[in-house]
């Protein structure tokens, strides 16, 4: 009378074991005097050595691939164009005592001459190596913008080859005016036996030349069309190339190309900073 009806029936009774991870419901058959539970006892011992020893993520049936993995973008090239600028900051520093002229020794070149000192020659030296390190940077600065703009911008589009090419041309009128810088440094050394004629030929290059960053004008129109047409970078920086860029194309529709140095550093400075320690994104 006490016996559960799946005994009556001769229906295997549940049989409940727990392995100590998982719980195993099975049917065992009684015969007599013995209990038939090994091969439930086995199954669960699979199910166990399974479960404690999982497949890999992203290797077995039924797992979960692992996401990916995302890296800060690195801002080394960010920082190449504030220091683009601060080398033309220093450019017009050291051009500054090369002019101590008066406008009386502008009609003859040996009294110009005369008036330059020992130090002008150093000063010159200056000159070459920061033209050097501008040009450098000028070039680093551009390379990342690229590649920032290529994930940003559609594929195929010509920004971002456009911006880089801008500040290429930057680093390649900055090696001109060290060049100029290294034709001045000897010929101020030498002054005794150069022609006055020449070294003032030189004053005149050296300050012109490294100056005319006309370059700008190429990265200025990328930005504004890689922020207003394809929101590639932020809208601020946009207006800002789309202002700083009127202003480098007046420079270059007068006769002051070499004051787009001027227009450049301020334009780099913010360009290098809005980058630097603006919103990062994930390298994809």
């Amino acid at each position: 009378m006490g016996a559960s009806p799946a005994r009556r029936n001769g229906t295997p009774a549940p049989c409940v074991r727990d392995t100590g991870r998982v719980t195993v419901v099975g049917h065992v058959r009684h015969a007599p005097g013995r209990t038939v539970a090994g091969r439930h006892h086995s199954w669960g011992n699979v199910m166990s050595a399974s479960l404690s020893h999982p497949s890999p993520a992203g290797t077995g049936p039924g797992s979960v691939p692992k996401p990916p993995h995302s890296l800060a973008e690195r801002r080394g090239w960010a920082w190449a164009g504030i220091v683009t600028a601060l080398g033309g900051l220093v450019a017009f520093v050291a051009s500054t005592p090369l002019y101590p002229f008066e406008d009386s020794d502008l009609i003859d070149n040996a009294r110009m001459v005369d008036r330059l000192d020992g130090p002008a020659m150093w000063w010159v030296f200056v000159l070459q190596v920061t033209f050097t390190a501008t040009a450098l940077a000028a070039v680093v600065f551009g390379a990342g913008l690229r590649r920032r703009l290529d994930r940003q911008s559609p594929a195929g589009s010509l920004v971002p080859a456009t911006a880089y090419l801008g500040m290429l041309l930057v680093g390649v009128m900055s090696l001109v005016g060290s060049g100029m810088g290294t034709e001045l440094f000897h010929n101020l050394r030498m002054s005794d036996k150069t022609d006055p004629d020449t070294i003032i030929a030189d004053f005149a290059d050296i300050n012109t030349y490294g100056w005319v960053w006309s370059g700008l004008l190429l990265t200025a129109a990328a930005l504004v069309v890689a922020a207003f047409r394809q929101g590639a970078v932020s809208r601020w920086i946009g207006v800002v190339s789309l202002i700083f860029g009127f202003l480098l194309l007046v420079t270059q529709l007068t006769p002051f190309q070499y004051m787009a140095l001027f227009v450049g550093v301020p334009y780099l400075l913010i360009l290098g900073a809005g980058f630097a320690f603006g919103r990062g994104r994930a390298i994809e």
